[in-house]
């Protein structure tokens, strides 16, 4: 595969959540409560998304260098529908290409008490609750801490799926 390592469009996704992040962190203290819980819910909802298009656009660059036209195609079409980016579907997909991949994943996202698997698992919730209007209560600081588990764990995939590799 040609080109730069991460991609435009990663680095591009990169660079919102951090900007996205940062205005959130800077609100004021005479924000409006619903302005504070509306960015933070807003935060919890990209950073979510941020590890989602991470992991399906790695995969698929991934993928396509390694693989022949045809079969890349084919893997393009099984991404980006929106499926949660759940620790388990990480760990899952990341077996199908290859375990020693899958294995370096759950050590990762294992260290530390679990902490990382923890979180991405409480963002992809939370990410369902407030999408489905289940649950619209998430604070500030906690959002801000998922942001930057999502940055963590995206960052581990952009690097463990170098298609230059």
């Amino acid at each position: 595969m040609a080109g730069a390592w991460p991609s435009h469009a990663l680095s591009s996704s990169r660079a919102g959540l951090a900007e996205l992040r940062k205005e959130v962190d800077s609100l004021d203290s005479d924000t409006s409560p619903e302005t504070d819980q509306a960015m933070a819910r807003f935060l919890v909802l990209r950073a979510c998304g941020h590890v989602e298009f991470t992991f399906d656009e790695s995969f698929c660059a991934f993928a396509e260098s390694k693989s022949s036209p045809s079969v890349a195609s084919y893997v393009r079409t099984q991404f980006f529908r929106g499926a949660n980016p759940s620790a388990a579907r990480i760990g899952e997909t990341l077996r199908k290409l290859d375990p020693s991949r899958a294995d370096k994943f759950e050590d990762f996202i294992n260290e530390d008490d679990q902490r990382l698997k923890r979180e991405l698992d409480f963002m992809v919730n939370r990410r369902n609750k407030i999408a489905h209007g289940q649950s619209e209560t998430v604070r500030r600081r906690k959002a801000l801490d998922l942001a930057d588990v999502s940055a963590e764990i995206a960052d581990w995939v952009v690097t463990s799926l170098d298609p230059r590799t």
